[in-house]
């Protein structure tokens, strides 16, 4: 292999890194989603309500996390990919849909399992 990588290259060491980490690959064409949509809003659901159930997180509250997710790119490229990479990396306070309910710290990556393999897939075009 050359020292210049092609896009597809450089995709595929990259998924095979992961893969050889413990990480599952799956093909894009394998996932029924729109092909705009970059979220595999399934499992985003699933692992909120897992996490959040303590909380009594509810799935309109679900759907709103979703949302802000999937309109985030309506800023510029390089402002939304920032503001989003924050939310991920640290995490956010999540102000409730019903007031009385406390508003709780979210976390878009659950940072404190030690293996979290299980709910990040690794999906190339």
């Amino acid at each position: 292999m050359s020292a210049v990588f092609s896009e597809a290259e450089l995709e595929q060491a990259i998924i095979e890194k992961f893969v050889a980490e413990g990480y599952e690959h799956v093909s894009a064409d394998a996932i029924h989603r729109e092909q705009t949509d970059v979220l595999i809003k399934e499992d985003l659901k699933a692992f909120l309500a897992a996490k959040y159930a303590p909380q009594g997180i509810t799935s309109s509250e679900i759907d709103s996390i979703i949302r802000s997710l999937e309109n985030s790119s309506a800023t510029p490229a390089y402002s939304a990919n920032k503001k989003l990479f924050l939310r991920m990396a640290e995490g956010e306070t999540f102000i409730r849909e019903d007031r009385n309910a406390k508003d709780f710290f979210l976390q878009l990556i659950d940072f404190d399992l030690e293996d979290n393999k299980n709910i990040v897939k690794i999906v190339n075009q």
